[in-house]
């Protein structure tokens, strides 16, 4: 198998050592490694899942908990909504099952502007259901849509916002002829977030549904005026995305941006696809189509019949976002395809993240990272770090490019903010496998350049050892916050996308970042000066152990207890003469304690460092 280039951000603002973005991008200062997972089946499951809350209160909440740990098979839903009153609610695919998801559903929760709801573990829905997006509905309400796999969708709504129960609808069903839809996208707008719009994808031959109208999987369009109570447009396939252009569509490869007054727009590309704009300044009746990357002649089928694609694409996770000033700005992760042995694949190591706006003209078909960068359309390569083990080790794959799941949100001031995931060398895990962190850019209205190298939200110690991904981004940014919603564990890599990754413990938590972050120097919680620094413990809330790492300014003598809320010590481990050489990680084995509230407490160096647990 070849070797193939590895492009992606892999940055640590807060570490000296890390590679950061060159301004020139070239072959030499990005390596070559070995192909750990060169393709990845194209394959979109049918499959979903289940909630949770929180303990760590100064960054981030915890909303969910979820086995089933594939929020998405390319682009980012819009899985969090920001209310005019500061209260925020978010959803996700939530399953406790390791096998057959029959749980799965749309988790939910809410934030009433002082705190999240208590730990939830159940679905909204009474039926099996996946890929969930919310938003505002009808004036104070809010709804929850998701596919059940069935030529219906399912469809939550509840006229105030964070109370009162629920109202389950099949609707609004599908064309004669479509056996099933799925991989749903809603949004809505209006003056009072009446009118809902949703596409969706028929489901193609290798996932039980039929060829139609020419297209193994086809994206059509459905809207409501009247929050859901009829739909005036049902399954309509837009102008310019029929069987005369292509021969099918994949699942997730599509996302709206926010809409503006009347306008609506999503951005769709993928590797059997070209990348384009559709359009609509009146609300869904008329649409128009904006190229942004032709991909050759890619209409398939192909004649290829090797291992590795001999073009690049988008690997069908995209964002898109229109400014104050009517421009719609796109991101993209970078990926290959192939069709080989009759199966189609996205390939995993043609790599980077790109970025292009209404104001440019059209990609070049190459995507050559030189050109993007001196076109100011490349924000994001992998390039392995200047010393020992700063490099990239083993990947597991999420069936897109390295640098990948792009949002991107306006705030009042025209200031562009993009957030993505991407691997990173740093603190693989004990079988050298990487993690991926959350990384961001920012472009100012006054500027014509982004402003400042890329920024790692999970830099220091306070994230060693865990996994970042599947971000969603709140469309709206108000009072300097960008608020996020995405899925952490302590394993690499999802269970349901790979085989070589068990079933594991999954959270859903809740962060907010300000765009100030972007003015300064440095990113991450100070673990990069070197101060004795305590990360929360993970996974919390706790079955059974749970670990956290210590990192020492010094060497010293460390020492750990337990209370409870009561004040009582519950548990003391002496854990000896630490030094300060590297970064320590310490288990708890929280197996014997009854469920509530604990408090861990570190001490060393004359400093005591207390966190809150909670053990189920």
């Amino acid at each position: 198998m070849k070797n193939s280039l590895l492009f992606l951000i892999a940055v640590s603002i807060g570490i000296a050592s890390m590679a950061q973005l060159s301004r020139n991008v070239n072959s030499r200062i990005v390596k070559s490694v070995p192909a750990v997972a060169v393709d990845l089946p194209m394959a979109n499951p049918l499959q979903i899942s289940n909630p949770s809350v929180n303990s760590k209160a100064v960054l981030e909440d915890n909303l969910g908990q979820t086995r089933y740990d594939l929020q998405t098979n390319e682009a980012i839903q819009n899985r969090i909504v920001l209310f005019n009153d500061g209260t925020v609610a978010g959803t996700w695919t939530t399953s406790m099952e390791d096998a057959g998801f029959s749980d799965r559903g749309s988790g939910y929760n809410y934030f009433d502007g002082a705190s999240w709801m208590p730990l939830v573990t159940t679905r909204l829905e009474t039926v099996k259901t996946g890929w969930p997006s919310i938003d505002k509905w009808n004036g104070n309400g809010e709804i929850v849509l998701a596919h059940n796999s069935s030529p219906t969708w399912v469809m939550n709504t509840r006229a105030t916002k964070g109370t009162g129960a629920w109202t389950q609808t099949l609707a609004p069903g599908s064309p004669t002829g479509v056996t099933g839809t799925a991989w749903p996208r809603m949004i809505t707008s209006g003056p009072n977030n009446q009118y809902i719009h949703l596409i969706g994808l028929t489901l193609p031959t290798g996932n039980g549904g039929t060829v139609y109208k020419g297209l193994d999987g086809a994206l059509l369009y459905w809207r409501s005026l009247d929050g859901g109570a009829t739909w005036d447009k049902m399954g309509v396939q837009l102008p310019g995305i029929d069987s005369s252009n292509y021969t099918q569509f994949g699942g997730d490869e599509y996302a709206w941006g926010a809409p503006v007054n009347d306008t609506i727009y999503f951005v769709l590309g993928g590797s059997y696809t070209d990348m384009f704009i559709m359009k609509s300044t009146d609300n869904g009746s008329t649409w128009t189509k904006t190229p942004i990357l032709s991909n050759g002649n890619m209409k398939i089928p192909l004649s290829f019949t090797g291992t590795i694609a001999p073009w690049i694409s988008s690997d069908g996770s995209v964002a898109c976002q229109m400014d104050k000033s009517g421009v719609i700005h796109v991101a993209s992760g970078i990926g290959g395809g192939s069709v080989y042995g009759g199966s189609k694949y996205i390939s995993l190591f043609r790599n980077g993240l790109i970025y292009w706006n209404t104001t440019m003209p059209m990609l070049q078909d190459s995507l050559d990272l030189d050109t993007l960068d001196a076109h100011g359309q490349l924000l994001a390569y992998y390039s392995d770090g200047p010393g020992p083990g700063d490099t990239l080790l083993t990947i597991p794959p999420l069936r897109t490019g390295l640098t990948s799941f792009p949002q991107m949100s306006v705030d009042d001031y025209n200031n562009l903010y993009v957030i993505w995931t991407g691997i990173t060398w740093q603190n693989p895990n004990s079988e050298g496998v990487n993690f991926r962190h959350i990384f961001g850019r920012a472009k100012f209205h006054d500027k014509t350049t982004w402003a400042r190298e890329p920024v790692d939200f999970n830099d220091g110690i306070a994230y060693y050892g865990q996994e970042f991904i599947f971000t969603s981004m709140a469309k709206t940014i108000t009072q300097d916050k960008m608020r996020l919603v995405y899925q952490t564990s302590d394993t690499p890599g999802s269970a349901v996308g790979s085989t070589t990754v068990a079933f594991h413990d999954n959270f859903l938590q809740y962060r907010e970042i300000p765009g100030s972050m972007f003015w300064a120097t440095g990113a991450g919680d100070g673990a990069s000066g070197h101060k004795t620094a305590v990360s929360q413990n993970f996974p919390n809330p706790v079955r059974g152990s749970t670990s956290f790492t210590m990192q020492l300014e010094k060497a010293s003598i460390v020492t750990i207890g337990v209370s409870n809320v009561m004040g009582q010590q519950v548990m003391n481990l002496d854990k000896g003469f630490i030094n300060n050489d590297r970064i320590q990680k310490f288990t708890i084995d929280c197996s014997q304690l009854t469920p509530g509230v604990y408090f861990y407490s570190v001490r060393a160096n004359g400093e005591t460092f207390t966190n809150k647990m909670i053990v189920q």
